[in-house]
């Protein structure tokens, strides 16, 4: 992909495609550090040693204009984010159908009880 056609959301589906959680929340911090700092993705990820995260998406992102830069780092926000409450609902269903399965004060009396 030739840098000057890059454009945020073929940065994110790399991202959403390619990083794990690590990789994504790294690549977060150096953006903004970046935006904070009004310096380059790429000083940051020199200075902190990101090596898991490839310099060509460092590249990529410096190539953005501000905003685009913040729709970059929404996108690995929210997908982050939709991550975290997924394993959290997922958690508290497999909960459910536990105390389900053994919670025997549920279940039906037989005749043959009394």
């Amino acid at each position: 992909m030739n840098v000057t056609e890059i454009k945020p959301a073929d940065i994110i589906t790399h991202i959403e495609q390619n990083f794990n959680r690590t990789q994504a929340t790294g690549l977060n911090c150096l953006i903004f550090l970046a935006l904070r700092e009004g310096s380059d993705v790429a000083h940051h990820w020199n200075e902190w040693g990101f090596a898991d995260i490839p310099q060509q998406v460092i590249a990529w992102c410096d190539e953005l204009q501000e905003d685009e830069l913040l729709e970059v780092a929404t996108a690995i926000i929210n997908g982050l984010l939709d991550e975290i409450i997924t394993a959290a609902l997922d958690t508290e269903n497999a909960q459910s159908h536990a105390e389900q399965a053994i919670d025997d004060q549920k279940q039906p009396t037989l005749l043959s009880d009394y």
